[in-house]
């Protein structure tokens, strides 16, 4: 069955629902409405909207079809006139079950289970134990610990049970990357990707990241920065951004304040969303998820800053290359850690090389946290845009960004999210801590 195109939007009273479904016969049109779900049936498409509250079909619903354009418009009331739905623009949120939406939603209680992890593929609905795992997960403690380290010693003795390392998001991959140096992909730096440990890679990550770093680079980026000054005094898009929904708080705007400046979705990231693949998450290492994404956005927004906030051919290529977790297929155990190698690499890599234009990209990643989920997920619909486009590094798409985009309508916290946001704000990186005697070089 194919998932057609949809958006929904809300009133005081209904929901609207408008379902792109071209060339089929209203006649073989159905819809059902159950308590928070609708479903809609007209072959070969097939829809179910699980909603955060309960809608009914009464006097005051309706539907119409559209023949011309295709779509076909259907009006529910609300049980409880005058409630608010949360994220109803968050489609991924919308197509997830019930099941999936109470794991989501759960608060705390036991620890996640380790891997293998379980992955529901498709839309199947969940089975008694299956959702009994989910729901252990989605209860975890959120109030993580951003500094503190993890051991290896678990991941080095599956990697002798199991004999193939995992990659990607929530290391639930393996195979991809099995012919990589046959292709031209020049953002992997990983020598065997299907068979070297997460410490094998690091290192690995370090000792390219210690070649690739030009000190005469550094020092001519250092000395002649006039235009380099001129990226780093302008103001992002997120900053902007953010300042509006603060001015949107201290003015008493609510709905601007709760879902953030120009966070809106256009058609474009609407249809992105739609085509996502269908996933629930098991997450085994919650802190991981969350730092890969502080990596992410900072090779993302690090490139915005250096071409002035348009993309280039050579856009796909930074942000993969800055980025450790594309690049060298990364799992950081803290967010200093994390940081440091975003500064390595944004030192080591693109076209300008700055200390002050890495501690503005770090500025701009605190900022995207800061406004929330939705502008996090905008800025990796863009990166995903960016990968779609290229014939090779459209796996990164595969083996991170969709499942970050799945992940973070369907399974992200806001309160950890506004956490990671909080310690952003104070963290600084020292010179010291790159390993490259920065300060020696800047006082010759």
């Amino acid at each position: 069955m194919i998932t057609p195109r949809f958006s929904v939007r809300q009133d005081e009273a209904h929901v609207y629902i408008t379902i792109h479904a071209p060339h089929v016969r209203a006649q073989s049109v159905e819809f059902d409405v159950d308590d928070d779900q609708f479903k809609f049936f007209a072959s070969p498409y097939y829809l179910r909207l699980t909603f955060p509250g309960r809608v009914a079909e009464d006097d005051g619903s309706s539907a119409s079809f559209d023949a011309a354009s295709g779509d076909i418009s259907v009006v529910l009331s609300k049980q409880t006139p005058g409630e608010s739905f949360a994220n109803l623009d968050l489609l991924s949120s919308l197509l997830a079950t019930r099941q999936e939406r109470e794991a989501a939603e759960s608060g705390s209680g036991a620890a996640p289970p380790k891997r293998p992890v379980i992955e529901e593929i498709g839309a199947v609905e969940s089975t008694a134990d299956g959702v009994d795992s989910i729901l252990e997960q989605a209860r975890a403690d959120e109030d993580f610990d951003w500094e503190l380290p993890q051991s290896l010693g678990a991941e080095e003795g599956e990697r002798l049970l199991v004999g193939t390392e995992k990659y990607g998001f929530n290391q639930q991959y393996s195979g991809y990357l099995a012919h990589v140096h046959n292709t031209a992909n020049e953002v992997n730096e990983v020598a065997d990707p299907e068979n070297m440990s997460g410490e094998e890679r690091r290192r690995g990550r370090t000792a390219c990241e210690d070649a690739k770093f030009d000190a005469e680079y550094y020092m001519a980026d250092y000395l002649y920065d006039d235009e380099i000054q001129l990226l780093v005094q302008s103001t992002s898009q997120f900053a902007v951004a953010l300042q509006r929904q603060r001015r949107a708080a201290d003015s008493g705007d609510q709905e601007e304040t709760v879902v953030g400046a120009e966070a809106g979705f256009s058609d474009a990231e609407t249809k992105q969303m739609a085509d996502l693949p269908r996933k629930a998450h098991l997450i085994s290492d919650k802190r991981a998820i969350y730092l890969g994404l502080v990596d992410l956005l900072f090779a993302y927004a690090l490139e915005l800053r250096i071409n002035q906030g348009e993309s280039t051919v050579e856009s796909a290529w930074t942000v993969g290359a800055v980025s450790a977790t594309l690049s060298n297929l990364e799992q950081f155990d803290s967010l200093r850690t994390a940081a440091v190698a975003c500064f390595r690499r944004g030192l080591a890599y693109p076209l300008y090389r700055n200390w002050e234009l890495c501690e503005k990209a770090l500025n701009d990643v605190y900022a995207i946290c800061r406004l929330g989920r939705r502008a996090i997920l905008k800025a990796l619909l863009a990166m995903k845009r960016l990968f779609d486009a290229h014939d090779i590094y459209y796996i990164y798409s595969k083996l991170y960004i969709d499942d970050y985009c799945v992940w973070l309508q369907t399974g992200a916290s806001d309160k950890a999210i506004r956490s990671l946001a909080h310690k952003l704000h104070g963290l600084e990186v020292a010179k010291s801590e790159i390993g490259w005697d920065l300060d020696g070089h800047e006082d010759l």
